[in-house]
């Protein structure tokens, strides 16, 4: 071989060397692209979604209002975990519920129709401030009635927001005193459940025969009563009995009272 051709492959290989450097990308704009598809994926990947439970109110609601079954609309969605849609999710309130149902909450502020509630907005039941939120003023209390195991239906029937009538149960008897019967004298009407609560295993519930936590008591309903309401109940007869039946729509629930009063006295 020689020298002329020896000249011309090592003027190639000097070319082909010189033109790789000049065309070689960057490792700045190499590191910047790596950069961004990273960021890229690692931005598909952090999209984490959820399903939620929002409710929406079908009307105004007043503050310390119960709500109603009626007051709101349910609906299930799915939403991205960053959503700010997500401080109204329900959802815990909902399952911690024993019938999956916002009835009986209390409403902590004035809302309008069209607003979706949140946990900040509506008090559970269960809340150690529930019943002091409940009372709207110095001449309101929550009044316990308590239950026995034949009126479970009271606890089977009523939830907090329910309205009921107070009865006084006493016994009459005709001017020979041959003939007695138990007679049912309205005491207060269309009285707001507040809560109602059974007695669970492991409660305290057992205590000294003339205590309420008697264990012949199997719950009770608290109801939210005025002192005027109150003072009646007390000045009743030593021996009358209160009795709680649902305040019913003449026109749409005549029956129910009728079953009410035929499981009181033992009928079918």
């Amino acid at each position: 071989m020689n020298y002329r051709t020896l000249f011309i492959i090592s003027a190639l290989i000097l070319i082909v060397g010189i033109g790789g450097i000049l065309f070689l990308p960057s490792g700045e704009n190499t590191t910047q692209g790596e950069t961004q598809n990273t960021s890229t994926d690692s931005g598909k990947e952090q999209i984490v979604e959820k399903v939620i439970i929002v409710a929406e109110l079908k009307r105004d609601v007043a503050k310390n209002t119960l709500l109603q079954a009626d007051d709101y609309n349910l609906t299930e969605i799915k939403m991205p975990e960053t959503s700010p849609l997500t401080a109204n999710d329900l959802k815990p309130l909902l399952d911690d519920s024993s019938k999956n149902s916002l009835q009986g909450y209390l409403v902590t502020e004035n809302l309008k129709a069209g607003s979706l509630l949140s946990p900040s907005t509506v008090l559970s039941p269960k809340d150690p401030n529930f019943l002091l939120s409940s009372v709207g003023s110095d001449q309101e209390v929550a009044f316990r009635v308590y239950v026995k195991a034949d009126e479970r239906y009271l606890l089977d029937t009523l939830r907090g927001g329910d309205y009921v009538s107070v009865y006084s149960q006493q016994i009459s008897a005709d001017s020979r005193n041959s003939n007695e019967r138990e007679d049912l004298i309205k005491v207060s009407d269309k009285v707001l459940v507040l809560l109602t609560k059974e007695f669970k295993t492991g409660d305290d519930n057992v205590g000294a025969a003339t205590d309420h936590s008697n264990k012949d008591y199997i719950g009770y309903l608290s109801l939210k009563v005025d002192n005027e309401q109150v003072k009646r109940f007390y000045q009743l007869y030593k021996d009358s009995k209160l009795i709680v039946l649902p305040t019913t729509d003449e026109t749409k629930n005549s029956n129910n009272r009728g079953v009410f009063i035929r499981k009181l006295r033992g009928q079918q």
